[in-house]
């Protein structure tokens, strides 16, 4: 059984561990910053570069919050052929790891129309703001933790200014 295509920001991604799975019929999975397990992905982005070779093609795909290339290898990389810089484009694939980073083995490419286009970016603008919120929660509870830690290193939450000030007059 076919793993579920994750919809998600390419920031997600971003930083994400990949974890090699060595049983047989389990994928391997980029483990993103907030614990999702990405094996599979749907993203949109706009294509702003293509590269040909002799046993490959890349795109790279720039969502707004991040980029990551797709890589055809042969024989399946008719699947880009059609494929123009600067299209707004669907992808479902895999996602990999390679000497650069994480990328996308694609599945599914389709060409997006202006509506679907808008749509996509309303999403990723949605989920981005929900990201950075996620974020800043996570932020201010850190900055508590070590704000709690260094009063209790101090030992400030137990004495007064009057004891301080008598303590400075019993050393002079």
């Amino acid at each position: 059984m076919r793993a579920t295509a994750l919809r998600l920001p390419l920031i997600e991604l971003r930083d994400a561990e990949f974890v090699k799975v060595a049983e047989q019929y389990m994928p391997s999975y980029a483990l993103t910053k907030s614990g999702l397990k990405a094996s599979r992905v749907s993203v949109f982005g706009v294509v702003v570069r293509r590269y040909d070779s002799d046993t490959f093609t890349s795109i790279k795909l720039d969502d707004f919050t991040d980029t990551i290339d797709v890589i055809a290898f042969d024989p399946d990389r008719e699947i880009l052929k059609d494929i123009k810089v600067g299209l707004s484009v669907k992808v479902i694939g895999r996602v990999r790891e390679g000497k650069n980073g994480l990328f996308i083995v694609p599945e599914a490419v389709r060409k997006l129309d202006f509506k679907e286009e808008m749509f996509k970016r309303l999403e990723i603008v949605k989920r981005f703001k929900e990201y950075l919120k996620s974020a800043e929660e996570k932020k201010t509870v850190s900055e508590e933790k070590s704000k709690e830690k260094e009063k209790a290193a101090s030992g400030s939450e137990f004495v007064s200014a009057d004891e301080l000030i008598v303590d400075k007059e019993v050393v002079k």
